[in-house]
């Protein structure tokens, strides 16, 4: 099985990620999941065995912080490992003074938790009543991984 990122990704590609009722789980109260276009925002493709599995949504948060979230599509999850160190792997190539990556989970979300933990990812902290899902104040996890720590990873490229 050969799993990678690619940066880009075509219109077609993003309407099917945003459409797909597994990532549509990370709406809110405040706006359906959707496509951000913005300068600072960059879309990865992610393929299995040359086949589209879906994307990762990486911001530039600062020179050296690099906020990743997983857009991958049901049909990925066997694979979202892998596809999640290549991410990782990018985000600290992309840039040399990249010094952390950072990711926010909802507090409902224990699977996307434990996914980011397996990935390295340590907990940094948790944002009580950061949003409101059906009515109700849900929080946010905020884990991270720093490029040290990256480094010492068996998988690092």
């Amino acid at each position: 099985m050969i799993c990678c990122v690619t940066e880009g990704i075509t219109p077609e590609q993003l309407a099917e990620v945003y459409a797909d009722p597994y990532i549509q789980r990370l709406s809110h109260d405040y706006g359906a999941a959707a496509p951000i276009t913005h300068p600072l925002v960059t879309y990865l493709s992610a393929w299995v065995d040359g086949d589209f599995a879906g994307a990762f949504m990486a911001i530039e948060y600062s020179d050296t912080e690099t906020e990743l979230h997983s857009l991958l599509l049901r049909r990925a999850l066997k694979s979202s490992r892998p596809l999640g160190h290549a991410c990782i792997n990018w985000a600290f190539n992309d840039s040399p003074i990249v010094q952390r990556v950072t990711a926010y989970v909802f507090e409902s979300m224990l699977t996307a938790r434990n996914y980011c933990l397996r990935l390295g990812f340590r907990i940094e902290g948790f944002r009580r009543d950061a949003f409101s899902y059906n009515g109700a104040p849900e929080g946010v996890w905020v884990l991270g991984i720093t490029r040290p720590e990256w480094e010492a990873m068996s998988w690092a490229r």
